[in-house]
């Protein structure tokens, strides 16, 4: 009876062992992932920062672009012999969203482009 009641304790106190050990286990998972989630924040927030220091400067001229205002910028042809408007042409002439419809991309990859030329 006495052994059956130690061998109950030792495998009790490593059942306790293994529970710490997980427990710590996840808090330094949770403390890192915290850590990069307000690296994100900080990340996003940046970027939402410059997207509206990009939509705050552009002028407000037009809000819908016609054709013709596309056809007077500079253009540039592809491979395929396709004359595609350059993107920091319309840039300059349009918003990050007249831009993004204008040349079928995505309103961040256009944003993206934009604060990075301004480098």
């Amino acid at each position: 009876m006495t052994f059956v009641l130690m061998i109950a304790g030792i495998v009790i106190a490593y059942g306790l062992l293994i529970g710490f050990r997980q427990i710590q286990t996840l808090n330094e998972r949770v403390n890192r992932l915290e850590s990069e989630k307000r690296e994100t924040e900080a990340l996003l927030l940046s970027f939402m920062e410059s997207m509206s220091d990009v939509v705050k400067n552009d002028a407000p001229e037009s809000s819908k672009p016609t054709s013709v205002e596309i056809a007077e910028t500079e253009t540039e042809t592809s491979e395929d012999g396709a004359i595609n408007p350059s993107v920091e042409e319309v840039l300059l002439r349009h918003s990050v969203r007249d831009t993004a419809r204008l040349l079928g991309k995505g309103e961040g990859e256009v944003a993206l482009y934009a604060k990075l030329r301004q480098k």
